[in-house]
This record gives structure tokens, C-alpha cells and sequence, in this order.
């Protein structure tokens, strides 16, 4: 296959990485105006997290793996959305269909960037150490955001302490993925629920 074109690059340019940075999250962030993130915000910290932390944890896992999973493990968002843990039963059960669809969506216009799809692929079927690392650690990293931002998102939002207890049951599973970082998701979570002013009050 030939290498990509110009024409190609600037088709990644403009339908890709510059819309990646309009894909607001429903996080926000632990700043003065408590300001949701965007997805290629979110990107480079968790790979920025990711590549700090992994050496320290386990010296075999591939840095340069775990770079790219945390590049591109939301890239699929581009055409899918950003779904929130909090979203309604239906948004919820379509997310993987969306995902799926927006995945072929990939492959289809940047056939000159095939790597690319098949290290989102790779990513997530979760069959690696360095996959299931990025996968644990961008839950660690979604609860950290609120954490420091004391609760903010939860009281604007109305998300009573038993509410969130009920819904993030599933999180914490898939944040225990990696065990080493699940321990850290503990810790953090054991810290923050003992203070009820971090939730909505009815």
C-alpha cells in the first residue's frame, strides 16, 4: 500500500483529530470554573498518567503500547459520542452498537490509516496487560477528576450518595481489571464516600 497523501493527512486533521477536541465529557474538572474536559484533553492525561505510572508498577509492561491504547481508546467517540455513566437506559444499551458503527465508520474513510483501527481493535478486546492497564486506569482516572473536584459534579448534577454507590458498582469491577490500579480505585473511593458533602442531599 502506498504511504498516505497530504490530502489524506488533512482529512485525519480535520475529521478526526480537530473534532476529537470538540467531544465534550461529562466530567468535569477539578479548575476555578469547574469546566467539563474534551476528549483529547482527557487523552493526553490519562497517557501522560499512564506512561508515569506503569514503570513503577511493572517494568514488562510496553510504555509505547500503553502510550497509544491511551491515545486512542476514546478515538471511536469521534463519530459515537461521549456516553455517560449517568445516561439513561437507552443511550446506555446502545453504546456498544454506536461504537461498533463508528469503528467501521473508522476504517472506511482512512483506509491509508489501518494501524491505527487495528490498535483500537486490539484495545479493546482487552486481552493484553497494557490494554486492560489503560482500561482500569481511565476509570481510576474519571473518579480522581471528581475526587479533587469535591464532589462537584455530583451535587450539580443531583447524584445522591446511594445513587452513585448503585451505579458505579460495575466501575469499580472494571477499574479492579488491572489489580494494581483497582487497589488505587479503592483507596480512593473508601476516602471520598466517608464524607456525605461530596454527594446531592435531597
Amino acid at each position: 500500500m502506498s504511504r498516505p497523501s497530504l490530502g489524506d493527512i488533512k482529512k485525519l486533521f480535520h475529521e478526526v483529530i480537530i473534532p476529537f477536541h470538540e467531544i465534550e465529557r461529562d466530567t468535569t474538572l477539578p479548575l476555578p470554573n469547574h469546566r467539563s474536559d474534551n476528549d483529547a484533553e482527557h487523552s493526553w492525561s490519562l497517557s501522560l498518567m499512564a506512561i508515569s505510572l506503569a514503570p513503577e508498577i511493572d517494568i514488562k509492561l510496553d510504555l509505547g503500547l500503553i502510550c497509544i491504547y491511551a491515545t486512542i481508546h476514546d478515538l471511536v467517540e469521534v463519530y459515537a459520542g461521549d456516553t455517560s455513566v449517568w445516561a439513561n437506559d437507552k443511550i446506555l444499551v446502545s453504546k456498544k452498537d454506536r461504537e461498533t458503527k463508528a469503528l467501521e465508520k473508522l476504517k472506511s474513510e482512512f483506509p491509508k490509516f489501518l494501524k491505527m483501527i487495528r490498535y483500537i481493535e486490539d484495545y479493546q478486546k482487552l486481552n493484553t496487560n497494557e490494554a486492560r492497564f489503560v482500561y482500569a486506569l481511565d476509570k481510576f482516572l474519571n473518579i480522581l477528576c471528581i475526587v479533587e473536584d469535591n464532589g462537584y459534579y455530583y451535587k450539580i448534577n443531583k447524584i445522591t450518595k446511594q445513587r452513585y454507590q448503585a451505579q458505579l458498582a460495575s466501575h469499580k469491577l472494571k477499574a479492579h481489571l488491572y489489580p494494581a490500579i483497582g487497589t488505587y480505585y479503592d483507596e480512593l473511593r473508601i476516602r471520598f464516600d466517608k464524607d456525605p458533602n461530596h454527594f446531592y442531599k435531597k
